[in-house]
Parts: structure tokens; C-alpha cells; sequence
């Protein structure tokens, strides 16, 4: 099982024994004789038993064993051309004359890289063969081709809203996270569709390739508006993203529906009558203000219901949604009828 080449051998003829004188100790020609050797020295490498997975570090198998025995021990080293798609399981493989035949199994396990770079073609590197045997020294097995299958999908997470924002400055909040390693910064805007009911605490999110799995946090707060508008729906927009990554580059991840919660209820308040008017023509005075701002003028008429007795000192009073706030004073007079 050596390749030792064709080997040429002696087939010794001995000296002839006989009582005969003529033949005792006679000694005939040897023999030389080739013989043909039918070994060729190689290594063979199978093909990988199939593809690496990025998903739960997904294995394949490939076997080494030489074609011939050797006459010293033959060392074969093993390396990835690519450690961030596949490993190999040893660094070497080691043959002597005795295990030489024995195929030995080598084990290559995927590695998630958590990028969105599809499946990778990498190299189970076979180095040539080191061996005090001249004809297995030097000798260099074929490489073995693998394929790792990517189990990434460049996304934008984006978590519901924590609850309602309200009126009295009432926050809610919801997060964001990429869901794989882009290869550059990722900038998203976040803005508020409506920043009369809510503000945002940010104006964008931006993810690297060291923090991209790190969730960010934004605020949403609501916002008084003095209106008795109910419940108002709004939208927190989240911006297509900008990036030199083409993965992540123009997607645009869910917008996120927040309710502002109304604290304002439409009503008039009227004062108490500051005193009683006199048929000396005396005077008293009440207010009357809106609770909430309109978003058209108000005005209320205003009359007496026995003008012989008093009268009011203005047919009506008028808000406006920039006036709304403000008291307005009414004056009511008192009139002199002349009877006891």
C-alpha cells in the first residue's frame, strides 16, 4: 500500500548441494525481477455533506484519508476563508501509517453574523500536506466549497404605544430596534403628525453597527389645547430611513397611532351678582367667561326680564378663541319706577 514505485527484486538462486562432484556447490544465476507497484500516492476530500445554517449554528461534514500508506505521519492543517460565515472543527488532520486509511470526519459549523447579507460561498482551506515522506510532502489536497444559508431579514421594529397621552401633559411611549446589523448608520425621523395634541422627545433614531439591537426609547407627550375637541387621534410618523446600507436604506417602518386624552369640557360660568341694584339708579356687576376655548366667536344676549327694575348695560358679550379666557363684566342698573 506504499507509493514506492515499481520495485526490482532478486530471486537468489543458491549453490547447487549434490554428492554429485560435478554439481555440488555449483551456483546458477540469480534472477532480477520488477515488481510493478500499483499505489499512487494522493488525498482524497469529499464533498461537503451539505450547506452551514447561520440559524442554531447549522453543521456539514466533509472526511479526509490518504490513498496510500505512508512511511512517516502526514499532516494536513484546515482553516475557513471565512470565520464570519464558517468554522472548522480542528486545525489539522494527522495520519500515520497505521490510520492512514481511516477517513477522518471534519465538522464545519455556520455562524450568524446577524447581517442581511444572503448566503455566503466560503472555503474549507486544505494546506498541503507536511510529512518527513518525500512523496506526501507538498502534497495538496483539493479545498472543499461551502455554503452558509443566511437566516437575516433587514426590518424595523416597532412596538405599540404604552397607553394614551392626555391634556394635563400625560406621556406614553413605544420603542424602536432594528432587527439586523446594517453595515453603516441608520437614521430615522420620528415626527409628530399633529403637535397640537402631541410632541415627540426626538427628532430621529440613529443605529450603528455597534448598538443596532439596543431598543431606543421615545416619549410621546400630550399637549393642552383649551378645546373641547373630545379624544383626538394622532400620529407619530417614523421617516423612511437613510442609509449607505441598500438593506436599510428608504425602508420605512409602521407609523404608530397614539389618542390624546381630552380634559376640556364646553361651559359658561356667570358670577355671583355683585350686590343689589337701588331706584337710586345704584349699580351692581356679574362675570361671565367661557371654560374652554371655541374655535368661533360666542355670544351670548343678555337682557332684563323687568327692565321697569334694572337694566343690563350690554345687549350681549362676545368671545372669541382669543378672548375666551378673559372675564367680561356686565353692569345692571337699577331704575326708578316712583312707586311705593
Amino acid at each position: 500500500d506504499v507509493d514506492d514505485g515499481n520495485v526490482v527484486y532478486t530471486i537468489l538462486t543458491a549453490a547447487a548441494t549434490s554428492s554429485d562432484g560435478n554439481y555440488d556447490t555449483k551456483d546458477a544465476a540469480d534472477v532480477s525481477v520488477t515488481n510493478v507497484d500499483n499505489d499512487t500516492a494522493g488525498i482524497t476530500v469529499s464533498v461537503i455533506s451539505g450547506d452551514t445554517t447561520e440559524a442554531g449554528a447549522g453543521t456539514a461534514t466533509f472526511t479526509v484519508v490518504l490513498d496510500t500508506e505512508p512511511t512517516s505521519d502526514v499532516t494536513i492543517d484546515l482553516t475557513s476563508s471565512d470565520t464570519g460565515e464558517g468554522t472548522v472543527g480542528v486545525s489539522s488532520v494527522v495520519f500515520t501509517a497505521v490510520t492512514w486509511s481511516t477517513s477522518q470526519t471534519v465538522t464545519v459549523t455556520g455562524v450568524d453574523d446577524w447581517l442581511d447579507d444572503g448566503d455566503i460561498v466560503y472555503t474549507i482551506q486544505t494546506a498541503a500536506a507536511t510529512s518527513v515522506d518525500l512523496v506526501y510532502a507538498g502534497e495538496d489536497a483539493a479545498d472543499v466549497q461551502v455554503t452558509n444559508v443566511d437566516d437575516d431579514t433587514a426590518g424595523i421594529a416597532v412596538s405599540a404605544i404604552s397607553g394614551d397621552t392626555t391634556e394635563d401633559l400625560g406621556t406614553a411611549q413605544f420603542t424602536v430596534v432594528l432587527e439586523t446589523k446594517p453595515t453603516s448608520d441608520v437614521t430615522i425621523g420620528i415626527s409628530s403628525s399633529n403637535t397640537g395634541e402631541g410632541t415627540v422627545s426626538t427628532g430621529s433614531l440613529t443605529f450603528t453597527s455597534g448598538d443596532w439591537d439596543t431598543a431606543r426609547t421615545v416619549t410621546v407627550t400630550g399637549v393642552n389645547d383649551d378645546i373641547d375637541d373630545g379624544d383626538v387621534v394622532y400620529t407619530i410618523i417614523t421617516a423612511a430611513a437613510v442609509s449607505v446600507d441598500g438593506n436599510y436604506d428608504t425602508m420605512n417602518a409602521s407609523d404608530v397611532p397614539v389618542r390624546n386624552v381630552d380634559n376640556d369640557t364646553a361651559g359658561i360660568t356667570v358670577s355671583v351678582i355683585s350686590g343689589d341694584t337701588t331706584e337710586g339708579l345704584g349699580e351692581a356687576t356679574f362675570t361671565v367667561v367661557l371654560e374652554t376655548e371655541p374655535t368661533s366667536d360666542v355670544v351670548i344676549g343678555l337682557t332684563s326680564s323687568a327692565p321697569d327694575e334694572g337694566t343690563v348695560g350690554a345687549a350681549s358679550v362676545t368671545f372669541t378663541p382669543v378672548n375666551w379666557s378673559v372675564l367680561q363684566t356686565v353692569t345692571v342698573t337699577g331704575v326708578n319706577d316712583f312707586v311705593i
